[in-house]
């Protein structure tokens, strides 16, 4: 039944029972030269992904500054990684962690990784610290993962036990040693601090990371420089010694480098964790050995714990939604979040502080990735034109849609159906005598409940999930939900309002991400010192370029400013490392004969140039990150830094300056 906006609300407030109407309210040698290991096979890549779309969880791993990702399976192993600690089991009764409406709704993990170690310098739970907080939001409906990473000195109230009053004002990492309930703690103050509900909370040890990264034989990454320290004690930081290039790293190595901090910033070293995350995933979902499954679950028992509300292991619906998105998650759909404009807070112990409104934009940003963006970050930087974005989105008044109150709030259900109607959605109404309540009284998030038999209703409701704001999923429509549709006369849709409602219509058009705009690219001509010290290491089997010009204020780094390695057995790479701002941040030119490297796998756009090669992007939300050129039998990639702090035309002016070494 279609109705007015006046009588939708006078029927509204005369039929739900929700009460009155209420208005709308030492050095190793430099030149030293290594074979690496072959990279795993992927002879039996069609048969893992059918394992892992039916048997495994895409869980996020992190430890101590680490992010990472694994595959589980199994009901003994899911039993195992279950909440087992004091904190863990406290943290699965706490408010603040939400139970998803179905097993294939969007679901955000809290990830937090803890430096408990094992050995001569053992720690205990209470004396370890919690070096890495991240937000991790995998959503079946748009096949997107986002990350979205806290700087451990991040100043945040701290908030402990379940409590809504906040207890100090501190690092955001002391949130674990604050709290008694150590894994609550955390939550808790995320939680406040972002406002969003979270599904799931995972915690991770150093000791089960390294075993993983080991059991996976490495993980294939770009080091963006070269990391070395030898000499570790008490006044100094942890030994580290890795060059330069796209290699494999083992257990301990990875482990060394997202730690990480100590030249540059913990903003770096975030940096260092999303991209090592992204680069796990790749080593997960393109060459897995069947064999190599098993050792996997013994790396993680007793390493990580998956913490769930009311406690329990995941369950089997759960892991076969989440592997597989996990598994075939498209080109540029994983989106790599921080916090902007974050400043020194001025006080002694070196605290970062962020305005409100950059800690709201990040998490806006995280929750609604748009996949639209690095197509149109690409044709911008090329100077091509940018075709508007597409929209498969149903007028609003094609829409129909039941409000139901899920909560003991008097008058929800009538006032969110009067704004949405207001916005121009068609709102239906149930005949008299009954009331617009839902069968349960205790829903925090919103569910728009979409009728599957009905074309559009599936896109209805995604749409009603945008403009119902961030806590809301969309599912198909429930038994208990079905005879109330009816009633109203089977509409598309069917919106049960919880308490976590904002109160506000969203615009979809909000989530659109703006493009960045084009500018001149920032660029100076490269000096014969480049060449000659390309030619000089100059002993792989392939045409070498050379950089004809470079990013403005760059130059050679210091130490392994060119290096010749075999990253894989019968390939060859020749790296380039530059410096850039202040000395401190670092960009790379890399050549190799390993044109099927997997993080060449899915570029985010393929581009002809004119002078007949090939250009293919790699673009993470507005920003490139690799420009790939591919020549021959060769490939030549220009890496952005740690953070893309090169420009987009910075960085295809770099790349189409290539030119072979001695013109």
């Amino acid at each position: 039944m279609r109705t007015t906006l006046k009588r939708g609300m006078g029927r509204a407030a005369t039929l739900n029972g929700n009460g009155r109407a209420v208005l709308p309210p030492p050095v190793r040698d430099p030149m030293r030269r290594y074979r690496q290991p072959p990279p795993p096979r992927q002879t039996t890549r069609g048969l893992v992904g059918r394992v892992f779309g039916w048997i495994m969880l895409a869980l996020v791993v992190v430890a101590s500054g680490i992010a990472g990702g694994l595959y589980l399976y199994g009901h003994e192993t899911l039993g195992a990684i279950g909440a087992h600690t004091k904190g863990a089991i406290a943290a699965s009764k706490d408010k603040n962690l939400k139970p998803i409406a179905t097993p294939s709704a969007p679901a955000t993990a809290l990830v937090v990784g803890y430096d408990a170690r094992k050995g001569a310098d053992q720690s205990t739970l209470a004396d370890s610290r919690s070096d890495t907080i991240m937000l991790i939001r995998a959503d079946p409906t748009n096949n997107t993962l986002s990350l979205l990473s806290f700087p451990r000195d991040l100043q945040v109230p701290i908030y402990c036990d379940g409590s809504d009053v906040p207890v100090a004002q501190d690092r955001i990492n002391t949130a674990w040693t604050r709290c008694s309930e150590h894994e609550r703690g955390t939550l808790d103050t995320v939680a406040h601090l972002t406002g969003l509900p979270i599904n799931y909370l995972i915690t991770v040890n150093f000791h089960g990371f390294k075993l993983l990264v080991n059991k996976l034989h490495g993980v294939y990454m770009a080091v963006d420089h070269r990391y070395i320290n030898t000499v570790s004690g008490p006044g100094g930081y942890a030994k580290i010694d890795l060059r330069p290039g796209y290699q494999r790293l083992d257990g301990q190595q990875a482990l060394d480098f997202v730690r990480f901090r100590h030249t540059d910033s913990d903003l770096y070293r975030l940096a260092r964790q999303q991209l090592f995350l992204e680069a796990l995933k790749d080593r997960l979902a393109g060459s897995l050995h069947i064999t190599e499954i098993p050792p996997l679950i013994g790396a993680v028992k007793g390493s990580v714990e998956v913490v769930k509300p009311g406690a329990g292991a995941p369950s089997i619906a759960e892991i076969q939604s989440y592997a597989g998105l996990g598994y075939h998650l498209p080109a540029g759909h994983l989106f790599r979040n921080s916090i902007p404009n974050l400043v020194d807070c001025g006080y002694l112990n070196a605290q970062v502080c962020a305005n409100p409104s950059d800690i709201e934009s990040a998490v806006q940003s995280f929750q609604h990735p748009d996949v639209t963006l690095p197509g149109r970050a690409n044709a911008i930087a090329l100077g091509r034109k940018v075709h508007p974005v597409k929209s498969k989105a149903l007028a609003k008044s094609a829409i129909t849609t039941l409000v139901l109150n899920g909560t003991t709030i008097g008058g929800l259900a009538r006032d969110t159906s009067y704004k949405l109607g207001l916005d121009g959605y068609h709102t239906v109404l149930l005949p008299p005598p009954s009331r617009a309540d839902a069968p349960t009284s205790t829903h925090y998030s919103n569910t728009v409940y979409f009728d599957s038999v009905q074309p559009n209703a599936k896109q209805a409701a995604r749409q009603l999930a945008v403009a119902m704001g961030p806590h809301t999923t969309i599912a198909r429509l429930a038994p208990e939900i079905a005879p109330i549709a009816q009633q109203a006369g089977n509409p598309l849709t069917v919106v049960v309002v919880g308490t976590a409602f904002g109160g506000e219509i969203v615009n979809p058009e909000a989530n659109i991400a703006p493009a960045p705009v084009h500018e001149a690219p920032s660029v100076a001509p490269a000096s014969s010192y480049i060449s000659s010290a390309i030619r000089a290491a100059n002993r792989v089997p392939f045409r070498v370029l050379t950089p004809t010009v470079l990013a403005s204020n760059s130059g050679l780094a210091q130490l392994d400013p060119v290096r010749v390695f075999k990253p894989a057995a019968h390939r060859h790479e020749l790296v380039t490392t530059f410096y850039t701002l202040g000395g401190n941040v670092y960009w790379q030119v890399i050549e190799t004969d390993w044109t099927d490297a997997p993080i060449l796998r899915k570029p985010t756009g393929k581009y002809p140039l004119k002078d007949g090669r090939k250009l293919d992007l790699y673009t993470n939300g507005g920003h490139i990150h690799m420009a790939v050129l591919r020549s021959g039998r060769a490939s030549y990639w220009v890496v952005n830094t740690l953070r893309d702090e090169l420009s987009n035309e910075t960085m295809l002016a770099i790349a189409r300056g290539l030119a072979p070494l001695g013109k």
